[in-house]
């Protein structure tokens, strides 16, 4: 059985959020924005997997905004995930598959700012209107899609009910801005596997406390960005054992400009360290490492149409062993200020324990609103 714990990569985001010193435009309900963004994710890996596995996610994000303060966030999405698996066995070739789909969880989260973006609060609840539970037919499909070093759109269905709170502050510092913050995430108890028997495995997750610390400054005509985040796991449980998956560690750097008048750049790293752990025999869980880079050519050309070619890399190693990936990425953007479509493709090369693989992927980003 395997658990996907919160791994981490998910901190840049708010991180982010952190590092934006300015205040916004006062909005009101009337500014709400409703985003989908359909994606297709496929990787073909050899020997001595000989696996197929693709996935089709369709996220749908609506934000409201209250009041000029408070804004309300809603998000889910739809999933569909398909393995195939070819063994060889007395030169006998056998096909097995495992497949998933469904609505996965909605994240419904509040963010209340105060004194122009100097101080945020934040409250979130998961609400489990996925599956969590994964039968032993789905679970060498869920496996895969829950890789960290894959990057499928949906990595998981379903985690049961959870909540989380939050604080964040801002403050310029002459030229930079510096940004800190804390939240705490506690998600009930779940059964997150169930056998051929019928009989499901009890899953309550530990507590996690997560710090984040952020800082900014202009570069040319766009900013220049560092971000660190600590994820601190409690104990989990399963059934009547006890393990930690790790604690996590990461950190990132990002920085955009301009080239020409028409022609931008970004760039974006991190890092992600995930310490050891402990299994519920209580053997040590090695740790891992994951290292992505990605940076983006955007061209705009005229009435609000661009192109962004970009590259993107990713090592993992764990376990002595090491895998990487780079991808050739090519996004469109088409923006009418109340509506914007972002059709997006992407080809991936790469090693996978060993094993070299390929893969692609297609998306297509929808707006509606500011």
């Amino acid at each position: 059985m395997t658990v996907r714990r919160i791994s981490g990569i998910d901190t840049i985001a708010p991180i982010a959020l952190l590092l934006c010193g300015s205040a916004l435009p006062a909005q009101s309900i009337w500014d709400s924005s409703v985003r989908i963004a359909p994606q297709f994710q496929a990787y073909n890996i050899k020997a001595p997997f000989n696996e197929k596995i693709t996935e089709f996610s369709l996220p749908m994000f609506y934000s409201v905004p209250v009041t000029s303060v408070l804004t309300l966030d809603v998000g889910t999405a739809f999933a569909s995930a398909h393995l195939e698996r070819q063994t060889d066995s007395a030169g006998v070739v056998q096909t097995t598959t495992s497949d998933m789909s469904g609505l996965t969880d909605t994240q419904v989260r509040a963010n209340y700012t105060f004194g122009q973006d100097l101080l945020v609060l934040t409250a979130g609840v998961n609400i489990p209107t996925g599956s969590a539970t994964v039968d032993a037919d789905k679970l060498d499909a869920a496996t895969r899609i829950g890789s960290d070093f894959l990057t499928f759109p949906t990595s998981g269905f379903g985690s049961g009910l959870g909540f989380t709170g939050g604080v964040a502050v801002a403050q310029p510092m002459g030229a930079w801005n510096l940004g800190f913050g804390a939240s705490v995430r506690q998600s009930m108890e779940y059964e997150p596997f169930r056998n051929g028997a019928g009989t499901s495995t009890k899953y309550q997750p530990g507590l996690e406390i997560r710090a984040r610390a952020g800082l900014d400054h202009p570069f040319g005509t766009g900013r220049i960005s560092f971000g660190f985040s600590y994820s601190k796991f409690g104990d989990d449980k399963a059934n009547t054992a006890t393990f930690n998956s790790g604690d996590r560690l990461v950190g990132q750097f990002a920085v955009n400009s301009s080239l020409t008048n028409s022609v931008d750049y970004s760039f974006v790293a991190w890092n992600l360290y995930r310490t050891e752990g402990t299994l519920i025999d209580n053997s040590v869980s090695p740790g891992g490492n994951i290292t992505n880079a990605l940076f983006t050519l955007g061209m705009r050309g005229p009435s609000q149409i661009g192109i962004e070619p970009s590259v993107e890399t990713r090592f993992w190693s764990q376990e002595g062993s090491t895998s990487y990936q780079g991808t050739l990425g090519m996004r469109f953007i088409v923006n009418r200020g109340s509506w914007a479509l972002v059709p997006g493709f992407g080809y991936t090369i790469g090693s996978m324990d060993e094993a070299s693989l390929t893969g692609y992927r297609a998306a297509l980003g929808i707006r509606w609103g500011t």
